[in-house]
């Protein structure tokens, strides 16, 4: 099955069931395995699990934005790439930061 088939299939690729979340620095960094894969890009973050085995670098290279802020990485390669049609259906949620208890 190509990509474009199975972001049409109706197959949850978010692993969420349509539900879009805030996601913070620290649960980002939770997902960094080969099955349980988000990256963020320009803010936005994407389960790209499923994209694995159709990413035409492979594997290894989108494994290198594994559970990390991947717009620079993306932005070396692919500047180009529309990534937000191509992985729309693989989207989490948005990147939000987590406010800091400062006292003064």
């Amino acid at each position: 099955m190509d990509w474009i088939r199975l972001t049409k299939s109706g197959r949850d690729l978010t692993g969420l069931k349509g539900r879009l979340i805030d996601v913070t620095e620290e649960e980002l960094k939770k997902h960094n395995t080969r099955n349980d894969c988000w990256t963020c890009i320009r803010g936005m973050v994407y389960n790209v699990s499923a994209y694995m085995d159709f990413h035409p670098g492979g594997e290894e290279e989108l494994m290198r934005a594994a559970g990390i802020d991947g717009t620079d990485l993306f932005d070396q390669v692919h500047r180009w790439v529309n990534y937000e049609s191509m992985l729309k259906e693989c989207l989490v949620g948005r990147m939000v930061v987590k406010a800091s208890t400062m006292w003064y």
